[in-house]
């Protein structure tokens, strides 16, 4: 035996008469609406994380660069250093 109430099949608890027709708002007021926004709308949030981004990638690349050029200049530095004592 169920306890589980079972809805009725063609019970979906909405009224079974035409539905309304939806408000359209008139051209002038959206317009005015769309004036009075202020700037940071998702395009603009998105695009800043965007930016944000390419900026972070610029940065650990240049890094990753930079470390290389300055491991290098060591190795050669140390090599010269080895190549003193050699001689």
């Amino acid at each position: 035996m169920s306890f589980v109430r079972k809805p009725r099949p063609y019970s979906s608890g909405l009224p079974s008469g035409p539905l309304p027709p939806v408000p359209r708002p008139r051209p002038e007021r959206a317009a005015r609406r769309l004036g009075t926004r202020p700037g940071s709308t998702w395009a603009g949030a998105v695009t800043a994380l965007a930016g944000l981004g390419a900026l972070l990638v610029l940065l650990v690349g240049l890094s990753g660069l930079w470390n290389q050029v300055a491991r290098d200049w060591q190795f050669r530095s140390a090599a010269a250093g080895v190549l003193d004592v050699v001689r």
